[in-house]
Formats: C-alpha cells, sequence, structure tokens
C-alpha cells in the first residue's frame, strides 16, 4: 500500500488543483446577487462546454502513450490542432443569438438564466482549444517524468483562478464575466506553462528502441491517430452528454430553479473529492503485474473511503455546515438541499475509484470497447433514473444524486464482468516467482 500511495500522491496533485476551481468560484459567487440564477447558468454552461471538452479528455492519455515515439507525437499535435478548431468553430456557431437562446428556451431555462448564461459562453468558447493543448503537453511532461512541472503548472492554475476571483470581486465584476473569465485565465494560465516546461521535448528523438518506432501500433499520421484515439474518446464524449442530459431533466422537476442551482453547486463538490482517484488509473497501468489485482481493489477503497469520509464531514457536521455557506451562501432552502445530496453522494469516490481499477485492468488488455459498452449502459441507466424520478414529482437535485449512484453502481457490475481476473492473478503469481528467482 504504502509503494502503491508514493506514486499516486504525485500523480494526483494536478487533479487536486483542477478540481477545487470550481468550488472556489461558487464560493465567490455566494458572496454576489442573484447567487441561484448565476448558479444555475453557470451549472448549464459548464455542462455544455464539458460536452464540447469531452472528446479531448483523453488526449492526456494518448499523449502519455505516443509522445515517446517522435512520428507519433507530431501526429497526434496535428490532431489536436485540428480537433481543437473544430470543437471552437461548433461553440462559436452556438454562440449566434438566434441559435443559442431557442435552444436553452427548449431546454427549459428562463429568459433571465439564459441572458446570464450566454454571457458565460462567450467567455468560455476558447476552453476545450485550450484544455487540448494542456493535456497533449502534460503527456509529454510525464513521458519524461517532469510530474514537478505538472503540478507546478496546476498550482499556478489554482493562484491565476483565485487572483481573478479576488479582483472581480474587488472591483464589482458582473458575476457572470467574473466566473467563467476567471475559469478561462486559469486554465490559460496552466497551458502557458506546461508547454513552457515540454517545449524542451516535443522535439526530441524517439525514446523507443528502432524496432519498436516501426511497431504498427504506433500511429504515424492523423488518421490513424482518429483510429487510435477514437475508443479513448467515446467514453468521455457519453458520460458528458448523459450529465448534459440530466440538467435538461433537472429544468423540468418539480423544484427546478433550486434543482439547477443546487446540483451543479454539490456535484462540484463531489468531484473535487471523487477526481483525486483518477490517477489511480495511471498507477494500475504502470504496475499491472507487481500486485495482486484485489490489492489494487483494497488501495482503491482505502482512498475512496477516506474522501466518502471528508464528503460526509461537509453534510452532516456543524463545521460542515459553515463551509458550506462559503460555496452556496446563506440560503437556507439551497443550503439544506446541497447537505442532503452531499450525504446521497457520499459513496461515489469509492464508486469512483474502484471504477479506475476496473477501467484499468480493461486498458491493459486493450479492451477498450468493454469501457465503452458499459459506460453506455451506465448513461442510458442515470437518464431513466432521472426521468422517471422527475416524473414521479422527486425533489429534482435528490433524484440526480441517486441517479448518479445507481448508475456508476451499474457500469462497475458490467466492468467487473469483463475484467480477466484469472489472467492478471496468474500474471501476478509469474511475476512473483521471477522475483524469487532474481532474489
Amino acid at each position: 500500500m504504502i509503494t502503491l500511495w508514493k506514486e499516486f500522491i504525485p500523480l494526483s496533485i494536478s487533479d487536486v488543483t483542477m478540481s477545487i476551481g470550481d468550488p472556489m468560484v461558487n464560493a465567490t459567487m455566494a458572496q454576489m446577487p442573484k447567487l441561484q440564477t448565476n448558479l444555475s447558468a453557470l451549472g448549464v454552461i459548464k455542462a455544455l462546454v464539458v460536452l464540447f471538452e469531452s472528446p479531448i479528455i483523453m488526449v492526456l492519455h494518448a499523449s502519455n502513450q505516443l509522445s515517446s515515439q517522435q512520428e507519433a507525437r507530431l501526429a497526434l499535435k496535428k490532431f489536436v490542432i485540428l480537433a481543437s478548431a473544430i470543437l471552437t468553430s461548433f461553440l462559436m456557431f452556438l454562440a449566434i443569438p438566434t441559435i443559442f437562446f431557442p435552444l436553452l428556451q427548449l431546454v427549459g431555462l428562463t429568459q433571465t438564466v439564459a441572458l446570464h448564461a450566454y454571457k458565460m459562453f462567450v467567455c468560455l468558447l476558447f476552453w476545450p482549444g485550450t484544455i487540448a493543448f494542456r493535456r497533449y503537453y502534460q503527456g509529454i511532461l510525464i513521458i519524461h517524468k517532469q510530474l514537478k512541472a505538472v503540478a507546478r503548472a496546476g498550482l499556478i492554475r489554482m493562484l491565476v483562478l483565485a487572483f481573478g476571483l479576488s479582483i472581480g470581486f474587488y472591483f464589482h465584476l458582473p458575476t457572470t464575466y467574473l466566473a467563467a473569465g476567471s475559469m478561462i485565465l486559469g486554465a490559460f494560465a496552466e497551458t502557458l506553462v506546461v508547454y513552457w516546461g515540454a517545449r524542451k521535448f516535443c522535439n526530441l528523438p524517439s525514446i523507443q528502441s528502432n524496432e519498436a518506432e516501426q511497431d504498427s501500433r504506433y500511429p504515424k499520421t492523423v488518421k490513424e491517430v482518429w483510429k487510435f484515439y477514437w475508443p479513448l474518446a467515446n467514453s468521455m464524449v457519453c458520460v458528458w452528454t448523459g450529465r448534459a442530459l440530466l440538467v435538461v431533466c433537472l429544468a423540468r422537476a418539480i423544484d427546478s430553479s433550486i434543482a439547477l442551482a443546487a446540483w451543479p453547486a454539490t456535484w462540484a463538490i463531489v468531484v473535487l473529492f471523487a477526481n483525486l482517484t483518477r490517477m489511480i488509473q495511471q498507477v494500475i497501468i504502470r504496475n499491472q503485474s507487481s500486485f495482486h489485482p484485489f490489492e489494487f481493489i483494497i488501495f482503491a477503497t482505502t482512498i475512496g473511503l477516506t474522501l466518502t469520509v471528508l464528503i460526509l464531514g461537509l453534510g452532516v457536521s456543524s463545521i460542515g455546515a459553515q463551509l458550506l455557506t462559503y460555496f452556496v451562501g446563506n440560503d437556507s432552502t439551497l443550503l439544506s438541499t446541497v447537505k442532503a445530496v452531499l450525504c446521497i453522494c457520499a459513496g461515489i469516490p469509492i464508486l469512483v475509484a474502484i471504477q479506475n481499477v476496473l477501467q484499468g485492468f480493461l486498458m491493459c488488455v486493450g479492451n477498450t470497447k468493454a469501457i465503452n459498452r458499459s459506460t453506455l449502459y451506465a448513461i442510458f441507466t442515470l437518464l431513466i433514473c432521472a426521468w422517471a424520478g422527475v416524473k414521479g414529482n422527486l425533489l429534482g437535485a435528490q433524484v440526480a444524486a441517486y441517479s448518479m449512484v445507481v448508475s456508476l453502481i451499474c457500469e462497475n457490475t458490467l466492468l467487473a464482468k469483463q475484467v480477466p481476473w484469472k489472467r492478471y492473478t496468474i500474471r501476478y503469481l509469474q511475476h512473483e516467482k521471477l522475483q524469487e528467482g532474481i532474489s
């Protein structure tokens, strides 16, 4: 466990600094007027923008794997440029007022929320492209073992975000521009820092041997990169499409105004903790034969359980209630809803930690189709549960929380059924015998 934790902690620092951004934004907005309206607008726009970001979320994984081969690295860079241009063009198209406002009215938002959402949306037009390049250069840094540079860039992003929020709050800037503007500035600052750190590695020759360079598994053109990358991207597209449609369901709940404000605010806190488990998958891939598969499960559970206890502390303790007022303000209805949803979502870090282990197992044997299939079933379960709850006139934010828990349980069950457990156990036993022979 100590060995695995030592590998996990440095990798998770960048996720910590990234995840803390949303609660920082919510905490600042909680001190400004029109809290529910702005939280609702930000929740909808963040869901929409991240939906367009989802195809490039796995660029980090691709860059980490391909950057050791020069030709593949250059092909991936061209792919990132092309993908960023396409995604940004789509966002600019949606930003046309005659398209944007009818779309949000179709979703079910009021004119006031839609107007606030439009201002935020314009500030975040270059979000997918910025994130794509950040992930590309992060992968180059990781493959060259520059983990401190990745962590340092994340810290700078957090500082720039905090500075932007503080300046905007001090000068009483409109909340819409303050929130979205600070977010894009923080992301842009992190991208510049990782680029600066990775620039000396971008044109290096391949790390691999000549035989590995000629391996057909390394894509050498943009078309080949797409074929390689699509299975990785597909699951993320499904996830964020489902979460965007979840917002559509909440807009039709009996308490839609509270639900649209409480769920994004609560989910930002839950994701802050759940995202701390994401690098478990990288630990699994690096050490796939060195530990028994159930040792990885225990390792992931210890991480998830620690985070679950922290979430429960926020939801049920008096200190947690005081902390939550900084994120959601003193609105008693909103605060009580957030506390209830936090208690429902407390187990999500454990579920996400185990999900990362199971996905890591499947990625190591190249069975990415199983990951995509499980994700698709989980999203279908999420939306069915949410729609049924809304139709049953249940409280929207709590429906979203229960639906998310059920969908993750469904996904983990399907993933576990497809993991080749016997194969991993045999690998581990062979590795143990080899180590005994060496000693």
